[in-house]
């Protein structure tokens, strides 16, 4: 099993994300009521895509990033292209959707506030905690709690 860099993961998780969106509006987008397709976006696709999120850092580009592939779909299915001029935020209360980052922090929090209820000697509450030694040069990254 080889070592995965730090925001692997993450990379392969959109890489998949984009994949399962493209499929959909390759296959059904077109047949398919907006309903329907939201069904499977909500049921098959977020869940997989948010598997293991609360223990993202994500930055503000891969942020970005996943509104972005967020959108792809959303957009269309809402009947508008980008010269609409609609909104993100538009667009989810038309669909009536929360939004994945949205998702994200919420887990995130929950993850938090489990933390901070279990005992000190627990393995899970260790493991959030920085690292003792040197660092590299440079700015250090963003660490877990520093983005709640």
């Amino acid at each position: 099993m080889g070592v995965v860099a730090p925001g692997g993961k993450k990379k392969s998780k959109m890489a998949k994300f984009l994949q399962l969106i493209s499929t959909i509006k390759r296959t059904i987008f077109r047949k398919v009521r907006t309903e329907t397709i939201l069904k499977i976006y909500n049921t098959l696709i977020v869940p997989t895509f948010l598997y293991g999120s609360e223990n993202w850092t994500p930055t503000a580009s891969q942020r970005r990033r996943i509104e972005a592939a967020e959108m792809k779909l959303l957009r269309p299915l809402a009947g508008y292209t980008l010269y609409n001029h609609k909104t993100n935020d538009f667009i989810r209360r038309e669909l009536k959707i929360t939004g994945i980052l949205d998702n994200i922090d919420e887990y995130r929090l929950n993850r938090h506030l489990r933390l901070q209820r279990m005992p000190q000697n627990r393995i899970p509450l260790k493991s959030y905690y920085r690292p003792q030694g040197r660092r590299t040069i440079g700015r250090p990254k963003k660490c877990w709690r520093e983005q709640l």
